[in-house]
Parts: structure tokens; sequence; C-alpha cells
């Protein structure tokens, strides 16, 4: 069975409780969610670095951001939280 669900103005949904229960989405779960065609697919993120750094990984190719990029970001996201 389907359900339909609204999207709001800042583009936000609420899923139908059977499906939260059923994969067991809770307060402060993450999905990961992709475009497959005309498709949206979400699904529950576990939190498991392989499956993590596979995602980033081929999101940070498809963009095509390099190591070195990505450790100067986050050189400088450190400064900025320690003056913060």
């Amino acid at each position: 069975m389907a359900d339909v669900v609204k999207v709001t103005s800042k583009g936000q949904i609420t899923l139908p409780v059977g499906i939260r229960n059923a994969i067991g989405i809770e307060d402060d779960s993450y999905l990961v969610v992709e475009r497959i065609g005309g498709y949206v697919l979400m699904k529950k993120a576990e939190l498991r670095m392989k499956e993590i750094q596979k995602i980033l990984g081929a999101d940070a190719k498809r963009k095509k951001i390099t190591k070195k990029e990505l450790l100067k970001a986050l050189e400088r996201t450190r400064k900025r939280m320690a003056t913060a």
C-alpha cells in the first residue's frame, strides 16, 4: 500500500509511522537519499564507516573534489571552530 505525503515549503516530508517503525527510524536517525531516474530512494543510513566512506567518496569523485581540497577545508573548519 502506498502513502501520500505532503512536501512543505522547506522541502520537508513526514514519513508515515508504519514505515518508520518497520525499518527502525527514530528521532535523529539519518537517511541516505538518492534519485534513481524519476524516483527518490531513501534508506536508513547505517553508521558504518565503510558505507559512509563509499557514499562520500563517490560524491567527492563525482564533484571532482580532491583529497588535498578536503584536507584544506577541514583545516579551515578547525581554525574557525577554535576561534568560535
